[in-house]
């Protein structure tokens, strides 16, 4: 009996040790296929948070990323790296994405009573618009919700639970007629509910 439980017991050490082999293959791998450290410091530098409370229950939560020109390089840079573009698939999408006429965010809201989620939707409770340094108040050019929110998005956008809130592209005129590119921004959303206020600093 003694002989058997030994035989049982170093069967689930070689298990084990097979295992943990078998785990630590997959982590490399995981962490591998991960958002690089680097993005991600670029990411939380341009992203802004904020969490409306009333009696301690929260009301809304909202976190927005300021697609800057340091955001899209790093953007950029980290797309081309997980999906390995060659140098003429990088150059056709930084043109696309130089393309782009307008200051972008993105913005993911979690509000418990969804039908108070609306932002993109005509009559909507909420009122979006930016703030610049001079104390100018500019209104949104388009918001359109994030639809399909895919891998992608909640890959490159890590705050996104697409199950829980809504995420929205929000498009403003170009940084250099509402502003400056180096100067400081305010986003602001106001309802019944309360009022967010995001800021942005400069480039």
């Amino acid at each position: 009996m003694k002989q058997w439980m030994n035989l049982v017991i170093g069967a689930f050490c070689l298990l084990g040790v097979a295992a943990c082999g078998h785990l630590d293959g997959y982590l490399d791998i995981a962490k591998d296929k991960g958002m690089s450290k680097e993005y991600l410091q670029v990411l939380g530098r341009w992203t802004r948070e904020k969490i409306i409370y009333s009696q301690f229950d929260t009301q809304a939560h909202i976190s927005a990323t300021l697609r800057s020109p340091e955001f899209n390089r790093a953007y950029l840079d980290e797309y081309a790296r997980i999906y390995q573009l060659s140098g003429d698939e990088r150059k056709n999408y930084e043109a696309m994405r130089a393309a782009s006429e307008f200051t972008e965010f993105i913005f993911y809201a979690y509000i418990p009573d969804r039908t108070e989620n609306d932002f993109d939707r005509r009559g909507s409770i909420w009122s979006i618009f930016l703030v610049n340094a001079r104390g100018e108040k500019i209104t949104p050019v388009e918001v359109r919700r994030v639809d399909p929110v895919t891998p992608v998005v909640t890959g490159f956008f890590t705050y996104i639970r697409p199950y829980y809130g809504i995420s929205y592209w929000l498009r403003f005129p170009p940084l250099e007629k509402i502003g400056g590119v180096d100067a400081p921004l305010k986003l602001v959303f106001a309802s019944v509910i309360g009022k967010v206020e995001l800021e942005f600093a400069g480039r």
